[in-house]
């Protein structure tokens, strides 16, 4: 099942989230980002700087108010994080209630059975070299995935929100409807299989809440106080503050034999692993977390909540200092949880494909791996393994997609018959081409800083310039040059700059010229023709003129002659 991944309309492959996924396990196909379940932890941190806001999560929100038109009883366990994050968190509450939960309990009274539970397997198991907790899902998944060598470290206890959501059941029934609320991502990732089981039924993120008050015109401040239905102790609200788990279970981890270590961060968290997993240390208690600070920097908070310091500020304020509730667990065995190896292995790319797809991004020597990072890789080698993978795409590389777009572009410019030139403000000239080197006899280097009109007039680019409307094809005569063109002038407002692009006509104008010329002498050749052929014909006319009044004549004095002998006869 897609738990989370990117919308494609929305990504505009930035490779942003490459760039800070710490496992990369987002790979990037026909330029749209797609993230690998098999090989997340869920930390969401690609959400957080998606500049784009593509996120797609799985979201519970319509079998949340599905539940709450129904006759289940609507039961929220909520984050002790909310204290911090949320300026006035007793209205929070109210705004919950409004909603239509019924019951709001804190999570933090299942992150003190956990305590509890930790501190019974320390002393029950205090042989093991090392022990991790395991509160945070993208923890268990960064071991189980990265780091599988160090899976016996890790506590086999569930969560709080799960041991909470288990002591929520028995409290209200299995027919009540259990809704964690928090600022994590990755509760839905360890919230689905607990889902197929009943413990929990949905998970709605501080992000999804305040959309949903939003959406209801439920505003905070308009609201009266409420208070929970039941809160726990001052060292389980702790939970959510770097070193909160292990201040209330501190001495039993000296009295163990262990030293207290806390982690937040990925890169800190890989980082200790990696030692753990490498050298011989021993005899920690480490306290990690994914989110830098703990879990009061979730990335599911809303984007205009406070930084991380006066959230951290505003949990110490609120804290407040009563004995730990007293509690049964009926069956422990269902808070204990077991974590198998996951372990994403990759298929290396020998030295040959790698010098291969190296070639193909434009690295041929050593000194064109330039290592910049920009797509989200640390070294080019990496990145061509992740190529290798099909993970990652060779266009990816930023400097090589650079090179070959200015590579083009220069050929273009230099290539063309056509003059451009490229002017500042002050319609000093920027830039020419060989062609403008050619037709106006400006060399390009001796030019640059100079005033257009030292070579030619530059009265259309003024007007464009001041009016900030372009000339297109007008035609201009340069007769200093024996040049015709047609000019376009384009205000580039970005850039603030001037760019006109000359199409020189000359020769097609000397060959229309020519070729008007030639009609003109064939028109006068034709003329000249059809009027010697006109005398002809009437010089012709009056020969036939003549010759045929001397036949008449002829014929009438033949006709006398011949009627007189008849006469003579008779």
């Amino acid at each position: 099942m897609k738990i989370m991944d990117f919308l494609p309309a929305n990504c505009k492959n930035c490779y942003k989230c490459v760039r800070n996924c710490h496992v990369k396990a987002i790979r990037i196909v026909d330029d749209q980002a797609q993230i690998m379940e098999d090989h997340c932890i869920g930390c969401g941190q690609c959400f957080v700087v998606c500049p784009q806001n593509a996120r797609n999560i799985k979201s519970d929100l319509s079998a949340i108010k599905n539940s709450i038109q129904s006759t289940k009883k609507m039961v929220v366990t909520l984050a002790p994080s909310y204290s911090g994050i949320y300026k006035k968190p007793k209205k929070l509450i109210a705004a919950l209630r409004a909603l239509g939960f019924e019951v709001i309990e804190e999570t933090a009274i299942g992150a003190e059975i956990v305590s509890d539970l930790y501190k019974e397997y320390m002393g029950n198991h205090n042989d093991k070299k090392n022990l991790i907790t395991s509160c945070c899902p993208s923890v268990n998944l960064l071991i189980q995935r990265y780091y599988p060598e160090l899976l016996p470290y890790l506590l086999p206890v569930v969560s709080p929100m799960i041991a909470h959501s288990i002591l929520l059941k028995e409290k209200y029934g299995q027919n009540s409807f259990i809704t964690f609320v928090g600022p994590c991502i990755s509760k839905r990732c360890e919230a689905f299989g607990y889902q197929e089981t009943g413990d929990i039924d949905a998970i709605l993120s501080f992000e999804e809440l305040d959309t949903w008050l939003h959406e209801e015109g439920i505003i905070l401040n308009d609201l009266e106080d409420s208070y929970l239905d039941s809160s726990a102790s001052s060292y389980g609200q702790r939970y959510p503050l770097e070193g909160g788990i292990l201040k209330g279970i501190e001495d039993d981890i000296t009295r163990n034999g262990y030293r207290s270590v806390s982690v937040t961060g990925i890169e800190d968290c890989k980082n200790l692993f990696e030692t753990l997993s490498k050298e011989d240390v021993g005899n920690l208690f480490i306290e990690a977390n994914i989110c830098a600070n703990g879990c009061i920097n979730g990335p599911a908070v809303s984007k205009n909540s406070e930084n991380v310091h006066l959230r951290q500020l505003h949990v110490d304020d609120y804290l407040e200092e009563k004995e730990a509730l007293e509690y049964e667990l009926t069956n422990k065995r269902v808070y204990n949880r077991s974590f198998t190896n996951s372990h994403v292995t990759k298929k290396l790319a020998s030295e040959e494909e790698i010098k291969e797809i190296l070639k193909s991004m434009g690295k041929v020597v050593k000194e064109d791996e330039l290592n910049c990072g920009a797509c989200g890789y640390n070294t080019c080698r990496e990145k061509a393994q992740a190529v290798y993978e099909g993970m990652s795409q060779p266009e990816m590389c930023i400097p090589y997609m650079r090179s070959k777009a200015e590579k083009l572009s220069n050929l273009i410019f230099e290539s063309t018959p056509n003059i451009i030139l490229l002017l500042d403000e002050n319609l000093n000239i920027v830039d020419v081409n060989p062609a403008c080197e050619s037709a106006f006899m400006i060399h390009s280097n001796l030019s640059k800083g100079k005033a257009l009109s030292t070579y030619i007039d530059d009265s259309d680019f003024r007007q464009v310039l001041e009016t900030k409307r372009n000339i297109v094809n007008k035609r201009v005569v340069y007769s200093h040059y024996n040049l015709i063109v047609n000019e376009t002038i384009l205000f580039l407002p970005k850039q603030n700059l001037i760019m006109a692009i000359l199409y020189d006509v000359t020769n097609i104008e000397k060959k229309n010229q020519e070729l008007i010329n030639l009609k003109k002498n064939t028109l006068e050749v034709a003329d000249n023709v059809i009027e010697k052929q006109m005398r002809v014909a009437q010089e012709i006319a009056s020969l036939l003129g003549e010759t045929t009044a001397e036949t008449k004549i002829t014929l009438m004095k033949l006709q006398q002659i011949v009627l007189g002998e008849e006469g003579v006869t008779k």
